[in-house]
C-alpha cells in the first residue's frame, strides 16, 4: 500500500469519525421524532371554535435573493377579537441577520446582500404590547434571535408556547436558541402529545408537532374567514419545492441541518395535498413572496 493511499484511508476514517461524533447523534435522534399528524377534518374543526382569530398578517424582517430564490425571514401575527395578538417566529436583528446572511452567502455563491427592514419588534410598534403569545416553527436561530430586541420593547408579560419535544429535545444547531428562550421574558408555556394540540390562551389556535426539520419543528394552524392557514416552517424553504415533493439536497440534509429526509418528504406531501385544497394555504416560512400570492396581508 502506497504512502498515498495510506493517507487518504486516514483522512477518510477522520472525517467518517468527526461525522459520527458531531453530527451522528443529531441525526439518530431526528429520526426517532414522527409525532401523529392530525387530519384534515381536525384541523377544519379550528373553525368552530367560538371566540377564534379574526386577522392573520405578515411581515417581512430580512430578505436576500439570489439566482433561483428570495430568501426571506419573516414573523406571522394573528389577533383575536379582544386585541390580544400571536406572534409566529421573531426573525433577527440588524446585526444578527447580515451576519446570517454573510454565512449563507457562503454557503450559496451568488446570493446577494442581506436588506434589512426591522425587527420583530421594529415591525409591530405599538402593536408589540398587544402581543400575549408567541411561538415558534422550530428554534433555529434565525426564527429565534430576535426576542431579545422583542423582550425589550415588550417587556414582561407575554408567553411561549411550545411542543414537548421542542421544549426538550435540542441538537447542536437548536440548543443556544432554546437557552436565549430560557433567558428571556417570555413566561414559557409547554403542551405535551401529539396531533392537533389547543390551548385556551389563544381558541382557535391548531400547534403540530412535526419533526423533520429539527426536533422540535412546529406547526401552527388558524382559521380565519374561510381560509385555513397553516405556518410550515422550513419543512421546505421554497413553496414550489414543497408543492412539487422537492428536498434539500443530501449536503444540506446531511452535513449542515440534520433531518430527517423520509421525514420531510412525508410532511411535504401531506402538507402539499392540503394546499391543494382551494380554501387551505400553507405558509413557507422563508417564501414572503409565496405567502404574500397566497393572499396574507402585510403588516
Amino acid at each position: 500500500m502506497t504512502w498515498f493511499l495510506r493517507i487518504s484511508i486516514a483522512l477518510i476514517l477522520l472525517a467518517v469519525a468527526a461525522f459520527g461524533i458531531f453530527l451522528g447523534p443529531a441525526h439518530l435522534q431526528i429520526r426517532g421524532i414522527e409525532p401523529t399528524l392530525p387530519s384534515e377534518a381536525e384541523l377544519r374543526a379550528l373553525a368552530t371554535t367560538g371566540r377564534g382569530p379574526v386577522s392573520i398578517r405578515v411581515a417581512q424582517s430580512s430578505s436576500q435573493t439570489g439566482p433561483d430564490r428570495n430568501l426571506s425571514h419573516a414573523v406571522v401575527i394573528i389577533e383575536w377579537p379582544d386585541g390580544r395578538r400571536f406572534m409566529i417566529d421573531a426573525a433577527m436583528d440588524r446585526e444578527a441577520s447580515e451576519e446570517f446572511g454573510a454565512l449563507i452567502g457562503k454557503l450559496s455563491p451568488g446570493m446577494g446582500p442581506v436588506v434589512f427592514k426591522g425587527s420583530a419588534a421594529d415591525l409591530l410598534g405599538d402593536e408589540i404590547a398587544t402581543v400575549d403569545g408567541v411561538g415558534f416553527t422550530h428554534l433555529h436561530v434565525d426564527h429565534v434571535q430576535g426576542v431579545t430586541a422583542f423582550c425589550a420593547a415588550r417587556g414582561t408579560g407575554a408567553r411561549s408556547y411550545q411542543t414537548f419535544a421542542q421544549a426538550t429535545e435540542h441538537n447542536l444547531h437548536t440548543e443556544d436558541s432554546a437557552r436565549q428562550l430560557e433567558d428571556s421574558c417570555l413566561e414559557p408555556v409547554v403542551l405535551p402529545g401529539e396531533g392537533l394540540l389547543t390551548h385556551s390562551d389563544f381558541p382557535g389556535l391548531g400547534i403540530v408537532p412535526l419533526g423533520g426539520h429539527t426536533p422540535g419543528s412546529t406547526l401552527f394552524a388558524v382559521s380565519i374567514d374561510g381560509t385555513l392557514w397553516l405556518m410550515s416552517g422550513d419543512i421546505a424553504n421554497v413553496k414550489s419545492k414543497l408543492l412539487h415533493n422537492s428536498g434539500k439536497g443530501w449536503v444540506y440534509s446531511t452535513l449542515f441541518v440534520p433531518e430527517n429526509t423520509a421525514r420531510t418528504e412525508s410532511l411535504r406531501l401531506w402538507l402539499s395535498a392540503l394546499d391543494e385544497k382551494p380554501d387551505i394555504e400553507v405558509i413557507v416560512a422563508h417564501d414572503f413572496d409565496a405567502a404574500l400570492d397566497s393572499g396574507l396581508r402585510p403588516l
